[in-house]
């Protein structure tokens, strides 16, 4: 028996109408007509008979009805149970290729570790792209770059860390061009956390000779690494991997800063909850990040 259809009867006997319970539970009259035809099926009786504008239960289902409201408040307990716990089902998390790279390790050992019913799906994009999604609600989260524009007040972004902006360099004395003189490979100026690179660049070089520009920090550290270029980037945990002989050079007080986008809805989400204590933890020993989440 499906419960929706047992819900609409007892709204149409409450509200005396197939209109107002239609109104209540947000469908349509006749649909609310469809699911009393149901149930009376399923029950082999009739269930609501009209006395003048009003439609009342018949006999039989005076009989039925506590028990059938028993079985919509056994349903309510049941989803009490979960939300009191909330660490089980499907979490659609979305994250920037970095924060993959430096968190995916932590996130899914802390997840299984402390809610082993949770499946984690991690979609990876830029913020922009996940934020889309996101607001689509074909996310539930998503770790993105803190967005320049004010969120509506049904999301909330819960910073987790700032990471330094600063030069990634070849290793000094490592090829014949001087470093001063190498091309440029930008950081998108597309991409919501290129922005902050590319004005800092501006700042110290008028007329930057560019390589190549892209979306793709990992590439772009292992073009440095490779002695191609130089660039403007923020330091994240795990750049040290793609460009183990590179150095990174701070540049003072320029940072990207990224967090957990969210609904604002879904604030006490015990899930949610969760990752952000996971995030949290595993930030704070991320080489040239200030950790945010206190």
């Amino acid at each position: 028996m499906d419960l929706r259809f047992v819900s609409s009867l007892i709204l149409v006997i409450d509200a005396g109408s197939l209109a107002a319970a239609a109104r209540m539970g947000g469908i349509t009259p006749s649909a609310v007509a469809q699911r009393i035809a149901t149930l009376e099926a399923l029950l082999g009786v009739s269930l609501l008979v009209r006395a003048g504008r009003v439609m009342q239960p018949t006999p039989e289902c005076r009989r039925l009805l506590p028990g059938l409201r028993q079985l919509l408040r056994d349903e309510a307990a049941l989803k009490g149970l979960l939300q009191a716990d909330g660490l089980q089902g499907q979490l659609r998390l979305g994250a920037i290729s970095t924060v993959i790279s430096d968190h995916a390790k932590d996130l899914v050992a802390g997840l299984r570790s402390a809610a082993p019913q949770v499946e984690l799906q991690l979609i990876p994009g830029a913020s922009s792209a996940l934020f889309a999604e996101f607001e689509a609600e074909g996310l539930d989260a998503a770790l993105i770059v803190q967005p320049e524009f004010t969120l509506p007040k049904t999301m909330q972004f819960t910073p987790i860390s700032r990471q330094q902006i600063g030069w990634l360099l070849p290793e000094a004395g490592g090829g014949a061009v001087p470093e001063g003189e190498l091309p440029c490979i930008l950081y998108s100026r597309e991409a919501w956390g290129g922005v902050a690179c590319w004005q800092a660049l501006q700042v110290q070089e008028s007329s930057p000779k560019v390589l190549a520009e892209m979306d793709a920090l990992e590439s772009i550290a292992m073009l440095v690494q490779d002695g191609l270029g130089r660039s403007v980037l923020p330091r994240w945990a795990t750049l040290d991997r793609y460009a183990p002989n590179a150095r990174f050079v701070p540049i003072a007080g320029l940072y990207r800063e990224f967090g957990l986008l969210s609904w604002s809805r879904d604030r006490s989400r015990p899930v949610l909850k969760l990752l952000l204590e996971i995030l949290q933890g595993s930030s704070r020993s991320d080489p040239g990040s200030d950790h945010r989440g206190r």
